[in-house]
C-alpha cells in the first residue's frame, strides 16, 4: 500500500505535467494573433518577470559576497564569507562559551515523547517554558528530567522567551531558539557541519544571529510545493542578504542581542522573527545565514491550514513593514542591496504592486481557463485580448525553466527527486498565493479600520471583546 501510494504521488503530477505540454504545443500551434496583446501580455506575465530577475540578481549578489572566500570553503550555504568575520588567527574550536537551547511550548502534552526524543542529544543544554499550557505538559516534561519554567498565564511566544531568558545562567552567552516540532539535522541528514562547529564560527563572528536551513519533512503533495519553496527562501533568498540577514523560527543569538530585540519588540506573534532581525539589524548589528546546519519542519499539511498560515504571514509582514519603516529604512542604507530587499522587493514589488500581480493573476487564470477552453470543451470562454491563451503558455513555460535551472542549481541533491515533480507546475502553486497574500493584508487593514478580521487565521484565537492586537501565540506547523 506504502509503495503504491508513493507511486501515485509521482505518477499523479508526472500526468499533470505531460498534459501541460501538451496544451503548451497545441496552444501554440493555433495562436490568435487577433486578440494577442503585448501590453496584456506583460502585465499576465508579471509574476514570472519579477520572480526571474529577482532569482538571477541574488545568485550574482550572493556571489559577490563570497568571492574572497577561500578556495574549496563551502560557500553556497553562507551568505558571507564566513572566515573574513573571525578574528586574526582564529581557530574553529568547540564553542568558547557557553551555549542554551531554548523553546516555548503550549500543550505539548500529545508532543512530549517525540519532542525527548528528537532532542535527547542535547539535552543538558535546553531550558524550555510553558506559556500558560493547560494539559499536563509541565508534569510531563518535569517527571522525565527536564527543565521547564510554568507561566500561569499564556503570554504569548515573544513575552514568554524574555521571562525564560531572565532565568537562564548568566554564564550562558549565546541562545539558539526553536519551536518544538523542529528536528535539528545530522551531517547525514542534510547538514553538512553538526551544531557544535554552527555555534563554534556564529561566536567567533561576533554577529547579532544566524539563522540555519529549513527544510520541509516529506509528507504527501502539498510538501513537495513547501519543500521547493523552503529551498528557494533560504538557499537564494536569504543566502543573498549577506551579513544584514533575517532570523526564522528558528535562529542563533548573541544573548545581548536577544535581550535587546525582545526588550523593544512589540510582543506580537505575527512576523516575530521578521520584527526581531529589523530591531536587530535597525541597531546596527549583524545577522547572516548558514545553511550548513540544516532542521527540518513538518508543513501545515491540509491546504486550509497551509492557508491559515499564509493569511498569518503576509498579515506580519505589512504589520512590522509599517510599524517599524522607520528602522528598515535605516536597514535599507547600508548597501545598495539592502536597499533593493527592504525597499524594492518587500515594499514595492510585494507591497506597493500587490493589486497589480493580482491583477495579473486574474489574468493567467482567464487565460488558461481559454486554453483549456479550446482543447476540451466548447468555446464557452470567449476568445478576447483578455483570454489569449499564449499568455499562460508562455508564463509556464518560463516558469518551467526558471524551476529547472533553480532545481539543479540550488536544491539540495538528496531532495531533488522528492520536489522535481512539481517544478512543471509550480506556477500554479505561485499564484496561488495570492489569495492568502490578499486576505492577510485585507486582515490587517481591516483590523485597523474597524478592529475585526475578515478572516480568523490560526495564529490568533481571539475571545469576543478582547483588544484587535491582542494576538496570541502561533499553535501550527511551518516556521515564517
Amino acid at each position: 500500500m506504502t509503495i503504491q501510494r508513493a507511486a501515485w504521488t509521482v505518477l499523479a503530477p508526472l500526468g499533470v505535467c505531460a498534459l501541460l505540454v501538451g496544451w503548451i504545443g497545441m496552444s501554440l500551434a493555433n495562436f490568435e494573433v487577433a486578440s494577442f496583446s503585448i501590453l496584456i501580455f506583460g502585465l499576465a506575465n508579471l509574476i514570472v518577470y519579477t520572480d526571474a530577475l529577482d532569482f538571477v540578481l541574488r545568485l550574482y549578489v550572493h556571489r559577490r559576497h563570497t568571492a574572497t572566500a577561500r578556495e574549496g570553503e563551502d560557500t553556497r550555504d553562507l551568505s558571507i564569507n564566513i572566515a573574513a568575520a573571525f578574528p586574526q588567527g582564529a581557530r574553529r574550536v568547540v564553542p568558547a562559551a557557553p551555549y542554551a537551547i531554548i523553546a516555548s511550548v503550549f500543550n505539548l502534552e500529545d508532543d512530549v515523547e517525540a519532542f525527548i526524543e528528537a532532542f535527547a542529544p542535547y539535552r543538558e543544554r535546553v531550558w524550555l517554558v510553558s506559556d500558560g499550557s493547560t494539559d499536563n505538559t509541565v508534569v510531563r516534561l518535569r517527571r522525565a528530567g527536564w527543565r521547564c519554567l510554568a507561566e500561569p498565564v499564556n503570554r504569548r511566544k515573544p513575552a514568554a522567551l524574555r521571562s525564560l531568558l531572565d532565568t537562564l545562567p548568566d554564564a550562558i552567552a549565546t541562545i539558539m531558539v526553536i519551536d518544538p516540532d523542529i528536528r535539528i539535522r545530522g551531517k547525514s541528514s542534510g547538514s553538512s557541519i553538526d551544531i557544535e562547529r554552527f555555534i563554534s564560527d556564529f561566536q567567533l563572528s561576533g554577529a547579532a544571529a544566524a539563522c540555519p536551513r529549513i527544510m520541509i519533512e516529506p509528507d504527501g503533495f502539498l510538501a513537495r510545493f513547501q519543500a521547493f519553496e523552503y529551498a528557494l527562501a533560504f538557499r537564494v533568498g536569504r543566502a543573498s542578504l549577506s551579513d544584514f540577514s533575517i532570523t526564522s523560527g528558528v535562529s542563533l543569538y548573541r544573548r545581548d542581542a536577544l535581550v535587546l530585540a525582545l526588550q523593544e519588540h512589540s510582543l506580537s506573534v505575527y512576523a516575530e522573527d521578521f520584527e526581531n532581525a529589523t530591531i536587530l539589524l535597525g541597531h546596527g548589528e549583524r545577522i547572516y545565514y548558514d545553511g550548513r546546519l540544516a532542521v527540518s519542519t513538518e508543513g501545515p499539511g491540509t491546504v486550509s491550514r497551509w492557508f491559515s498560515q499564509r493569511v498569518g504571514w503576509y498579515h506580519g509582514l505589512l504589520k512590522v513593514y509599517t510599524e517599524r519603516f522607520g528602522l528598515i529604512w535605516r536597514i535599507s542604507r547600508r548597501t545598495p542591496f539592502a536597499l533593493y530587499h527592504f525597499i524594492i522587493y518587500i515594499g514595492v514589488l510585494s507591497l506597493g504592486l500587490h493589486l497589480v500581480k493580482l491583477l495579473s493573476a486574474v489574468l493567467l487564470v482567464a487565460s488558461f481557463a481559454r486554453g483549456l477552453d479550446r482543447l476540451l470543451l466548447d468555446n464557452w470562454v470567449p476568445a478576447g485580448a483578455l483570454t489569449n491563451p499564449v499568455y499562460f503558455t508562455a508564463a509556464i513555460g518560463s516558469y518551467l525553466a526558471l524551476g529547472v535551472i533553480a532545481l539543479f542549481t540550488r536544491v539540495p541533491k538528496a531532495e531533488r527527486a522528492y520536489v522535481a515533480p512539481v517544478v512543471p507546475i509550480y506556477l500554479f502553486y505561485a499564484i496561488a498565493h495570492i489569495a492568502p497574500m490578499s486576505v492577510g493584508f485585507g486582515n490587517f487593514i481591516a483590523l485597523k479600520l474597524w478592529g475585526r478580521r475578515l478572516y480568523q487565521d490560526h495564529y490568533e484565537p481571539r475571545p469576543r471583546g478582547a483588544d484587535p492586537d491582542d494576538e496570541q501565540p502561533t499553535r501550527g506547523r511551518g516556521i515564517a
